[in-house]
């Protein structure tokens, strides 16, 4: 038996251990709402055949209402139990004989009660259902002359748990923290035991994105967010608020911190007036870890990875994770430190995927570092350090012998030995944040933030000697990003009134940014693979300078308990300058530099209602306004462009308009939106039948649909998804007729399911699964040279508890089905070397301990 056939068949047979382990079954006892006479329990007692219930009665009393149940025989009656806003009564040995079907069910028989049902269950049960509106209905029961009556009270506590530990607070959608139902636009929270959960597959922040976020698109199985874009536009990344996206760079803005220093993630789907910055596409907030109320803690956690498609010695990766907290009455701390080596990964085949995705033979260290002190009761100081640094470390590169293969071919790992660098392959990101908080100052909670953020990255070397290029290109070269910005952001936050607030500030940064090429010698490669760079005064894109102002105001009015209305304003500033510079791959090779500056006023505006405390339905229109990648567009002009009149460096304005429904019951929570959005001028790329990526600014519309369903059937059951569908078009010749996006840009649809069982106190087990739709809307229509093949990936995750510790098997791709991401799928003509696959079965084991 293969290794494969072996590894499927264990597989399924944990699988089927697994789904018939016995597991817990919930009764919930609620003698204060059912009282059960002794008449029925004797009634009970003396049962030989069912009894048949001929005739349903509701009628309204001056509490509620009754419903009688006209019976023939001895009927008993069980306990009840409460699901969400339902209150189910169940009768054993009972049958539902009516003349009238339709008076067994009733919908809003009166105020606080939704529906009625009796209905006939298999093995002669009759099941009694009562929904409130606002809760789950009290109920009295009584045996009278042959009949059963409930005597039921609509309920009136809130279905949503109003403890300040459960309810779901989010700060990114409004700047301030805010419940996630009066926040009038689609948001998903990818919480702290979702990236633990997660982070056993993958340290990869882009692929625990793309597996949970609808309206994102897939796991890109790199590191790199080229083909994450949301809802088909480009997202603006945050840490703690601080922008990470360089103006110009090489989509790995995400690369810039390890899970295990995140406490949550925020995703706001849609265009922001709030932050500014270019969130067209919306905003993902990375929050760090949070230190604790008070005491000391520790924790450590030590794990290991390996293929199981290929398990050999350098299959094997290791992580450590290891962090401190502490508090007293005025100040806390944390320190996270983390690494992870992560070596060679291998596809279904067994066959080592080359190492330029950023995830193979890479070695990461991450560090986090919390200071908090109180002043006093109103005014709080917070320092955050953050430190992260991805290094490759490889022998392999991706074959070039593809390119000599007809037709499309996956990419192969070619063996090399050691490159002696002079600048070793790796990404290093700093940030820095300074807040201030005053909790009273002038009827206010002023927030202050300052900030600093560097970036520095250096890519695995190229080498063109073997192609037909230019003659001008470089040879043998590394690309490079050396980008920094430092910031403020104030803001206050005024009561007007008991219902009211006004949000008002100003945010302010500078960037740096440049991406220098580094140019080395050949024949010294050739002698002994040392890169020796010689040349470093010619670059892709020229340093430059950008600043940014930003003066922003949002009010909200909670009208009354059920409606909700908020908007503001924000007007966005830039200036950018540039010196003149010499571009690599162009010829003549001399720009001349210059300024350049826009400016504009976003809008936004939502509306909330609240039909009962746990339902929320919400319409926004919502504006986004940003300037494209200078270095980007710098880099591709011409040697005659004007600075001042250049389509390239156009700002674009995106007008979006949402509608939506979000549910937050005890056991069931949902949401449902549908978007629009367009621009008179869009930025979007699309890759041509050469493969060769272009920059395409044209009029722009997006537009799809999202629904999410999360469901805890028990205490030991849950399960939920999420479907996300969007599409979009541009208007390139600007003539009226609009053509499909590139997919590089909208993504193919996306599925996510899951089930969670806690089998046993203390071991849970999780099944998800990710289908991924095909898309050739763009290849048909000419504007792609690529189309996307759909696929399904299925993982499983084992968590036992021991002692203080829990121990966590993870199993990655568990059908070891053999595919191409979508981030690979694109790589056609002139980058097909870079048609990765994706890693085959994978296995993880971690312990983890707190104390």
């Amino acid at each position: 038996m293969t290794i494969s056939k072996a590894w499927n068949f264990w597989v399924f047979s944990l699988m089927a251990i697994a789904v018939s382990s016995p597991v817990r079954a919930e009764t919930l006892e609620i003698d204060s709402n059912l009282q059960r006479s002794p008449t029925i329990a004797n009634q009970f007692a003396q049962m030989d055949a069912a009894a048949a219930i001929t005739d349903v009665q509701i009628h309204p009393t001056p509490n509620g209402l009754e419903v009688i149940l006209v019976f023939e025989g001895a009927l008993p009656a069980e306990m009840a139990r409460i699901t969400g806003n339902a209150l189910i009564v169940e009768i054993p040995n009972a049958t539902l004989n009516l003349a009238d079907e339709a008076a067994a069910e009733q919908f809003s028989p009166i105020e606080g009660i939704a529906l009625i049902q009796v209905t006939g269950l298999p093995n002669n049960r009759v099941q009694i259902a009562v929904t409130g509106t606002e809760a789950a209905p009290e109920v009295q029961t009584n045996v009278e002359n042959g009949s059963l009556v409930l005597s039921i009270v609509p309920g009136t506590a809130s279905t949503v748990v109003e403890d300040s530990d459960t309810i779901q607070l989010v700060v990114t959608a409004t700047r301030t923290e805010t419940d996630i139902l009066d926040v009038p636009r689609s948001v998903t929270v990818i919480t702290r035991d979702e990236i633990e959960q997660q982070s056993q597959f993958t340290n990869n922040l882009p692929d625990i994105l793309g597996e949970l976020v609808p309206g994102l698109g897939p796991p890109t199985l790199q590191n790199r967010t080229r083909n994450l874009s949301l809802r088909g536009r480009t997202a603006l990344i945050l840490i703690d608020g601080i922008p990470q996206n360089p103006n110009t760079g090489f989509a790995t803005e995400l690369s810039v911190i390890d899970p295990a220093a995140v406490e949550r993630i925020e995703v706001v789907r849609g265009p922001s007036a709030i932050y500014g910055d270019g969130a067209t596409g919306g905003i993902i907030n990375i929050i760090t870890r949070s230190p604790i109320e008070e005491g000391v803690a520790y924790n450590v956690g030590v794990g290991t990875q390996t293929s199981l498609t290929s398990v050999q010695g350098n299959s094997f990766g290791y992580n450590f994770q290891a962090g401190a907290a502490a508090a007293d009455d005025r100040a806390d701390g944390r320190l996270t430190v983390s690494y992870d080596i992560r070596n060679g990964q291998f596809d279904a085949n067994g066959d080592r995927i080359p190492p330029e995705t950023g995830i193979a033979d890479t070695d990461r260290l991450g560090i986090l570092a919390k200071l908090g002190y109180d002043l006093d009761e109103q005014q709080r100081l917070g320092f955050t350090y953050s430190y992260y640094q991805e290094e490759v470390e490889t022998e392999f590169t991706s074959d070039p012998i593809v390119f000599d293969i007809p037709g499309l071919q996956t990419a192969r790992a070619l063996q090399i030995g050691e490159i002696d660098y002079d600048e070793e392959p790796q990404q290093t990101n700093h940030v820095l944040n300074l807040t201030y908080r005053h909790a009273e100052l002038l009827n206010s909670q002023l927030d202050a933030q300052l900030y600093y953020r560097d970036t520095e990255l250096v890519q695995q070397f190229t080498d063109l000697r073997s192609g037909t290029f230019p003659a001008f290109f470089p040879r043998l070269w590394q690309t490079s990003l050396d980008a920094s910005e430092w910031g403020a952001r104030v803001q206050l936050e005024t009561p007007l009134g008991n219902s009211a607030s006004l949000l008002w500030g100003a945010d302010y940064s500078q960037e740096d940014n440049e991406r220098p090429l580094l140019i080395s010698d050949p024949a010294t490669f050739d002698d002994d693979q040392t890169l020796n760079i010689v040349n470093r005064s010619l670059s892709q894109s020229p340093r430059y300078d950008l600043n940014s102002l930003g003066i922003f105001a949002q009010a909200r009015w909670d009208i009354t308990e059920q409606w909700q209305i908020s908007g503001g304003l924000r007007y966005d500033s830039f200036d950018f300058s540039v010196d003149d510079y010499q571009l690599a791959f162009r010829f003549p090779r001399e720009r001349e530099g210059g300024s350049g500056d826009a400016d504009d006023i976003s809008f936004n505006a939502g509306v909330i209602y609240r039909p009962i405390p746990a339902i929320g339905l919400f319409t926004n229109f919502a504006q986004g306004f940003s300037i494209p990648s200078l270095g980007a567009a710098f880099g591709a002009v011409g040697p005659d462009f004007d600075i001042d009149n250049n389509l390239f460096l156009e700002p674009q304005k995106v007008n979006s308009y949402e509608i939506g429904i979000r549910t937050e019951f005890r056991q069931v929570q949902a949401s449902l939106a549908g978007f629009y959005n367009e621009s008179d001028l869009g930025s979007a790329l699309q890759v041509g039948a050469d493969g060769l990526t272009e920059l395409v600014r044209a009029p722009q519309r997006n537009y799809g649909v999202e629904a999410t369903v999360d469901w805890q059937h028990s205490d030991v059951w849950r399960l939920g998804g999420y479907f996300s569908w969007n599409e979009g078009e541009n208007d390139v010749d600007d003539d009226g007729e609009f053509l499909a996006l590139s997919s590089v840009q909208v993504q193919p649809y996306k599925v996510g399911f899951y089930v969670e069982n806690d089998t046993t106190p203390g071991w849970t087990n999780r099944l998800q699964l990710l289908a991924v739709g095909g898309r050739d809307r763009a290849f048909d229509a000419d504007v792609d040279g690529f189309d996307i093949d759909g696929y399904v990936t299925l993982d499983f995750l084992s968590s036992l508890q021991l002692g203080r510790g829990k121990l966590t098997l993870g199993i990655e791709n568990l059908l070891n089905n053999q595919y191409l991401p979508v981030s690979s799928q694109e790589r056609i003509g002139a980058t097909e070397e870079r048609r990765y696959a994706a890693p085959g079965t994978t296995l993880s084991l971690r312990y983890s301990v707190t104390f």
